[in-house]
């Protein structure tokens, strides 16, 4: 269960508090003159339990606990969490508790003392919305029995859903959507593969900034690109009828965005008709993991990305200016590296995001910090992005696969990994499947750790990152997004790479800049592995019944390797060995502490950073 492992990590649950079976029976039978045994007896002398008891000793929590390798200690597959009660005539009572029930239950034994009472309670309420949209999903409209024989277009689309399914792994909020009703969700979350509709809004054009792309806006204008003749003509005829002539431009806008958004936060533009509701839709149009962009079956090239006011994973959808332009600067600066390295001039394909259409009420000829509007959260809510998948990579021989879709399983179906087996018409066999994870591992640590070793660290997450197979072969990886791209310039410089001068207010230093390759290769320890590459690694040893540890083995000797290969420095690649590899602790990306503990800003993702046993030390 995510929400236990979380809490043991980030150790709101004590090493002090986990016992051996002999140990913790012995306790309970102290406590409740008896042995327990339909608890106990199930698991053998050398398992572990979490014990934890109220002040009065009345109510105790159990919780059966396996010894872990990326933590040191993880909760069992399909265990149940248990609390045992003493009633006024001294028996006792087992209780099998939800996630919630176990979060209600450690607030009443204190675990969270260094918590604010109302973030504890703003947990509560986003827990409690995280399992009914969980529930939810398990009535998703997706089957794993045509994916061998669709066409590679319509099969990425199809594996994004998948890839929803499970969302952000080890997350327990990950299924969280506040915003969406029920109805709303089971329409506009993508594993429901529902047919969206888009809305449309006329925006007076001196109103608008633009992307570095678009040059010529009557041509690259959003109903141009991602509309056909039929519709455009008929969103042309609606804005004749209304007379809106030149000075509007139409910008598309998400239908939740539309109904929940438009009017409370543009009533003023709406009163002076700076923004003009159509009443014109488009169709044809397929939610992606990430939500907000929008992926079309008709012109799969264009993907369209969309504010959303809906939180997930802790913060708001929204589209800003800022991160934008700090998109273009680093697709700019992805595009020099791929100059740079022959290997990653064949294996990296970057998706072009410079095109796009941004509300902006004030100053719109200045770009600059100096324009405190850009930072402002009401612009973020109106916004369009064009984003161009390469269109080689959308036919055969080619297919991308998200790498999120191959960190989980749908029950009673196969996995994605099966897939590239297939592809490769390779029979399942321990060695075929260590095999094809190694090559898996090898390619994704070359690719990103030759970025690395130009200064750049790309946002390596499942989501953003994907696959690319050719003739069924690993090819190389392809990246989305871009406004997260993480630098460190000492090595920038060496190479020739020019600060790129990313936008931040004037009294904040953007977080993209890193002091230290420390501090940069985090995001490949934590990312890369412990998230992107781990979610993989425990699907394939779950669905083939493999050891993980043997599969943590590969990942390590392939991360060994590829430090070898790439051409780093001999006192670069020392300092990486030595915190990979020699370092007995590594960060670890925290989920709970940063949504109960601390202020977060609105729009990024909560984030704090606590520390794991190094996974390899205990591997290599």
């Amino acid at each position: 269960m995510d929400l236990v492992n979380s809490l043991l990590a980030e150790q709101y649950i004590s090493e002090s508090e986990i016992l051996t079976k002999d140990e913790a029976q012995r306790l309970c039978r102290q406590r409740f003159q008896r042995g327990l045994e339909t608890i106990f007896d199930s698991y053998t002398a050398g398992e572990h339990f979490a014990v934890l008891f109220n002040s009065a000793q009345t109510e105790c929590l159990i919780l059966p606990l396996k010894q872990g390798l990326k933590q040191p200690w993880q909760m069992y597959v399909g265990a149940s969490i248990c609390k045992l009660s003493l009633d006024e005539a001294q028996d006792y009572h087992v209780q099998k508790l939800s996630a919630l029930q176990l979060f209600d239950f450690m607030q009443q034994l204190h675990c969270f003392n260094s918590a604010d009472t109302s973030k504890l309670a703003d947990f509560r309420a986003d827990l409690k919305q995280a399992m009914l949209h969980a529930e939810l999903s398990q009535q998703h409209q997706l089957s794993f029995s045509e994916w061998l024989t669709q066409h590679p277009a319509n099969l990425f689309i199809q594996l994004e859903q998948y890839a929803a399914l499970r969302d952000r792994p080890y997350h327990p909020l990950a299924k969280l959507k506040d915003g969406f009703s029920p109805d709303e969700y089971q329409y506009f979350s993508p594993e429901f593969a529902q047919d969206m509709n888009v809305h449309w809004v006329a925006v007076n054009k001196k109103k608008l900034v633009y992307g570095k792309d678009v040059t010529e806006i009557s041509r690259q204008q959003p109903a141009r690109i991602f509309l056909n003749a039929e519709q455009f003509l008929i969103l042309k005829h609606e804005c004749d009828e209304k007379a809106l002539g030149d000075s509007y431009l139409a910008i598309p806008l998400h239908a939740w965005q539309f109904k929940h958004v438009l009017s409370d936060k543009f009533s003023e533009e709406l009163h002076h008709k700076d923004i003009i509701p159509l009443a014109f839709q488009s169709s044809g149009w397929y939610a992606s993991s990430s939500l907000r962009s929008l992926l079309s079956a008709t012109q799969p090239q264009d993907s369209l990305k969309l504010p959303l006011a809906v939180k997930s994973l802790g913060s708001l959808r929204f589209l800003p200016i800022v991160k934008m332009i700090n998109g273009q600067k680093n697709q700019q600066l992805l595009q020099l590296a791929k100059q740079k390295d022959e290997v990653l001039k064949r294996r990296l394909w970057l998706c072009d995001e410079n095109q796009w259409w941004a509300y902006l009420p004030e100053h719109q000829d200045n770009l600059t910090p100096d324009n405190l509007m850009l930072f402002n959260e009401r612009p973020m809510h109106l916004a369009a992005q064009r984003r161009r998948i390469p269109a080689e990579l959308l036919q055969a021989p080619y297919q991308i696969i998200p790498m999120a879709s191959l960190g989980q399983l749908m029950d009673g179906q196969g996995c994605v990994f099966d897939l590239i087996l297939k592809w490769q018409n390779l029979t399942i066999t321990p060695q075929h499947i260590c095999n094809t994870f190694a090559a898996l591992c090898r390619d994704f640590f070359e690719v990103n750790l030759r970025l690395f070793r130009l200064g750049l660290m790309g946002e390596i997450h499942g989501q953003n990152i994907c696959i690319v197979l050719e003739h069924g072969q690993f090819a190389g990886f392809m990246l989305r997004d871009h406004d997260s791209v993480r630098i460190y310039q000492p090595w920038m410089q060496q190479q020739g790479l020019p600060d790129p001068e990313y936008l931040s207010p004037h009294d904040f230093r953007i977080t993209l800049y890193h002091d230290s390759v420390k501090s940069l290769i985090l995001y490949l320890q934590t990312l890369g592995i412990q998230v992107n590459l781990a979610s993989i690694l425990e699907t394939v040893a779950e669905f083939y019944q493999i050891d993980s540890a043997d599969l943590w083995r590969v990942l390590a000797q392939q991360l060994q390797q590829a430090l070898d290969d790439v051409p780093f420095t001999d006192t670069a690649r020392a300092e990486l060995k030595h915190i990979l590899f020699d370092s007995e602790l590594w960060p670890y990306k925290q989920l709970i502490r940063p949504l109960l503990e601390q202020d977060n800003r609105v729009g990024s993702m909560p984030s704090s950073m606590g520390t794991v046993p190094n996974v390899f030390r205990s591997v290599v």
